[in-house]
């Protein structure tokens, strides 16, 4: 893995042990016109965590993860008209003890 991928590791096993759960969502749009593109990030629970993962993190760098044993992919959807419209979930691999 490289240094983003091991930053964006970083921040999901944080928000997951922080949220108490297992899975988090990646999810993109386009935004219609530019000079506005592409609009992609993750959820844990609802709450964006992509905001704190370096500034060209991608797609990329989640199948990495998930290549290397991180992630796994639960369910996946990309919209057949339009292929920037997805939405992928992923259970987190790693045991996480939670406190009551």
């Amino acid at each position: 893995m490289n240094e983003c991928q091991n930053i964006i590791k970083a921040r999901i096993e944080a928000a997951v042990t922080a949220a108490q759960c297992d899975t988090i969502d990646y999810q993109s749009e386009w935004l219609g016109y530019l000079p506005f593109g592409v609009y992609h990030w993750v959820e844990c629970q609802g709450e964006n965590i992509s905001s704190d993962f370096p500034f060209d993190w991608s797609l990329t760098d989640l199948t990495a993860l998930e290549q290397a044993g991180f992630l796994q992919v639960l369910e996946s959807y990309e919209n057949p008209e339009d292929h920037f419209d997805r939405h992928i979930r992923y259970r987190v691999s790693r045991t996480i003890l939670f406190t009551a």
